[in-house]
């Protein structure tokens, strides 16, 4: 913690991040609408008004912060690119972009694919995995590290969810509380950023100290910013630490730049300004496009070996990209792309959404959430490892993983240590029958309702209306106590203001009532009636037809055009970090074509993300830019 003599120096720094967002803003912005002003004169405002007052450091960071945050996240570069009049997507919107019904091959084939075609460029904050992950790469990866980040970011506030991730750059700003926290976490990193020889590698020297300040401001500076700094951004940072020798001395001034570094825009957004522009589009820098790479597979900053890349110009042709994806993929740091089936599936809300009556559910291990969780996590790297390793696999896999303590839960023969390893499990359709089904049940049972809901939303990417008002919600009345769930959805479904959304999840949702609400196979229900998971899926482009259970189920599922066109809308939604627009209609065929030319596997896929017009290409910022 910095003591209250530093508050004035403190100001300043924020004062300097404030002017900053506001050249990026300058740099990126196609118009400066009234909602944009707005905010940035309230904060520029309330800036002066803090430093005349001379308030505490934490209060001036976060309004310094906040002014940076606003001149940025008000920005989006899909105007800042050209695309002029374009909207940002509705919260809950469904479904990809539309291609007419057209096949991937007629898509490409249009006039509207002769030309690269990379639909918007939306300015993107770090998520707070991304925070995490970033500041943990940059400081070096290790137990340590990975305790002191967990606890510097604990506070930071949840993100707000949209199509079913947490990392759409529509939704990313800094509230306050963000910038509250942003302002924590950085003083926390402070000394371990100065006693970092990677960073500080020289010993300063009286009267010329500058010349080792200039060192760590190089060093640390292409770090935060995951690019070289330019002359001015250099020239700037010596001046922030020249202020600080002057007051103060050697060591404090590398956290007050340090500390500079980290509230900068530049640090917790990706800003990407292209190269020259060619026609309607261009290319990212080398350097974006390693961010690029590194954040898509990694959820976090470029490595040595992308830094090298970038510097002599490795990563300008599609080859070349891919090749270092492929690199990337085999890292252990690719673990992190859990993180994209952990938020699709659901299993990362298992701690929140996991509560079960004791006396219904008695002698439940302690640590069946992380059990079910690891399952999941073990069972994904297991398909992702394999270059076959595909969507058919994903659904109809009769294996599950597990360690002593889940298979002695499931009942299932399995190891007999706490290490996950695969175990044959009849009846079970991969990640069907995992924890994904379980974050939706209740309490007291299963939840047909939600379990079909969640396949309609984010298996088949369907809409399903929300009740209209004034509709009982309320299964469990006096002419209901005797019949099993199942039947009595089926009286629900009798009302026409319930049946139309209730015909879509429900015929869904009893095909896993073969499952418990803890996820252990069952012949009888909560009642001790016996359970009935035959039905006929119907409403779908082409999963329709009989299913008496989760495998075959699973197997019609991944079969389907519409579930794999979804899964590719999936995959762009979270690791484009955007909703797709009519404008990606390319990309998201070119998406198609590999996911099918490569037998639907989900690592070819993730090499594919990285060879659509959405990556390898940015839209032109206007010219019209005040």
């Amino acid at each position: 913690m910095w003591s209250s003599p530093y508050a004035g120096r403190k100001l300043s720094l924020l004062a300097l991040v404030f002017r900053e967002a506001v050249k990026v803003r300058r740099r990126a912005s196609t118009s400066f609408t009234s909602a944009v002003i707005s905010p940035l004169t309230r904060a520029s405002r309330e800036l002066r008004l803090v430093t005349m007052a001379v308030l505490s450091f934490r209060q001036a960071a976060v309004v310094g912060l906040c002014a940076s945050a606003l001149a940025l996240s008000a920005c989006d570069l899909q105007s800042s690119h050209g695309t002029e009049g374009a909207q940002a997507p509705a919260p809950g919107a469904g479904g990809a972009a539309s291609s007419m019904g057209q096949t991937p091959e007629q898509v490409l084939a249009s006039d509207t694919c002769k030309m690269p075609a990379p639909g918007r460029a939306p300015l993107r904050r770090l998520s707070n995995a991304e925070y995490r992950n970033t500041v943990r790469d940059m400081l070096g990866d290790s137990p340590t590290t990975e305790s002191l980040v967990a606890t510097a970011t604990r506070s930071f506030p949840s993100e707000t969810e949209s199509l079913g991730f947490r990392n759409n750059a529509d939704y990313l700003g800094v509230s306050t509380l963000s910038a509250q926290a942003y302002v924590d976490a950085a003083e926390q990193f402070l000394e371990p950023i100065a006693t970092n020889s990677a960073f500080l590698s020289c010993t300063p020297t009286a009267g010329a100290e500058m010349d080792c300040a200039r060192t760590f401001i190089d060093s640390f500076g292409k770090r935060a910013f995951r690019r070289p700094l330019t002359a001015d951004e250099s020239t700037q940072y010596a001046a922030i630490f020249q202020k600080s020798l002057t007051t103060y001395d050697f060591q404090s001034a590398v956290r007050a730049t340090a500390f500079a570094f980290l509230q900068s825009p530049k640090f917790l957004y990706r800003v990407e300004f292209g190269a020259a522009p060619s026609g309607s589009s261009t290319r990212p820098s080398p350097y974006e496009m390693a961010n690029r790479l590194s954040y898509l597979f990694w959820q976090s900053m470029p490595d040595q070996s992308l830094f090298d890349a970038a510097e002599s110009n490795q990563l300008a042709t599609p080859a070349q990209i891919e090749a270092q994806a492929r690199r990337m993929l085999q890292s252990p740091k690719a673990s992190r792309l859990l993180e994209y089936f952990d938020e699709w599936l659901g299993t990362d809300s298992l701690p929140t959404t996991f509560t079960r009556d004791a006396a219904l559910y008695p002698g439940l291990d302690p640590n069946l959430v992380p059990l079910l969780q690891q399952e999941t996590r073990a069972f994904v790297t297991s398909v992702l490892a394999r270059p076959e390793g595909s969507l058919s696999e994903l659904f109809t896999a009769p294996y599950t993983f597990a360690n002593a303590s889940l298979a002695k839960h499931y009942g299932l023969s399995g190891p007999a240590g706490s290490d996950f390893a695969r175990v044959d499990a009849p009846g079970r359709a991969g990640v069907l029958t995992q924890g994904m089904m379980l974050a939706r049940d209740k309490p007291t049972r299963t939840s047909i309702v939600r379990r079909g809901l969640k396949i309609r939303l984010d298996v088949l990417c369907e809409l399903v209306p929300a009740p209209p008002p004034n509709v009982n919600l309320t299964l469990d009345t006096a002419n209901t106590a005797n019949l099993t769930q199942r039947a009595r959805l089926e009286q629900h479904r009798v009302s026409p203001s319930c049946s139309g959304c209730h015909n879509l999840m429900d015929p869904v949702g009893v095909v896993f009532e073969g499952f418990d609400a803890v996820g252990r196979a069952r012949t009888t229900d909560e009642q001790g009636a016996a359970v009935d998971t035959t039905s006929t899926i119907a409403f779908t482009k082409d999963a329709n037809g009989p299913v008496s259970n989760p495998a075959q189920l699973g197997q019609m599922l991944s079969q389907s055009e519409e579930v794999r066109s979804c899964y590719v809308t999936k995959s762009f939604r979270f690791f484009y970090g955007r909703d797709a627009d009519p404008a990606d209609a390319c990309s998201l065929a070119q998406l198609s074509k590999a996911f099918k030319g490569k037998a639907y596997s989900l690592s070819e896929l993730l090499i594919a993300l990285t060879q659509t017009d959405a990556f390898l290409y940015l839209p032109v910022r206007s010219s019209e830019a005040p």
